[in-house]
Formats: structure tokens, sequence, C-alpha cells
């Protein structure tokens, strides 16, 4: 009877051993998933700010075109206009 008991305390506390265990593992790959994702939303928000950036600097670039196109549209209608 005594060694059954004794067989039921070592299944006992292995049990709780590997219970530990598995909690420490799953915690530390609980913090590592919360630090990918920290790690993961400021790479995106590196990505936003610099398509900001880009879409501001096409926007630049359209609006200068433009605005050559305008002022060669203008100096041609004022070189056709004094003939």
């Amino acid at each position: 009877m005594m060694t059954f008991i004794k067989e039921v305390n070592l299944r006992v506390s292995y049990q709780a051993q590997v219970c530990r265990r598995e909690s420490e593992d799953f915690y530390t790959q609980l913090h590592d998933a919360q630090t990918d994702h920290k790690d993961i939303r400021l790479e995106i928000d590196i990505v936003r700010g610099q398509r900001i950036a880009y879409e501001t600097e096409l926007h630049e670039i359209i609006l200068t075109h433009v605005l050559d196109a305008r002022a060669q549209i203008d100096t041609v209608e004022d070189a056709g206009s004094s003939c």
C-alpha cells in the first residue's frame, strides 16, 4: 500500500512539474508573440509614414507638371494673340 501511495505521489509530482514547465513555455511564447505584435505594428507605422511621404512627393511633382503645362499654354496663347 505504501509503495502505491509513493507511486501516486511521484506521478502527481511529475505531472505538476510538467504543468509548470508547459505553463512557463506558454507564457514565454505569449510574451514573444506580444513583442512580435509590437514590432509589426511599428513596422506598419513606418511603412504608412513612408507611403504618406511618397504620396505627398508625387502630389507635388504632379502639381509642378500641371503648373508648368499651364504656363506653357498661357505662353502659347499669349504668343498667338499678339500676332
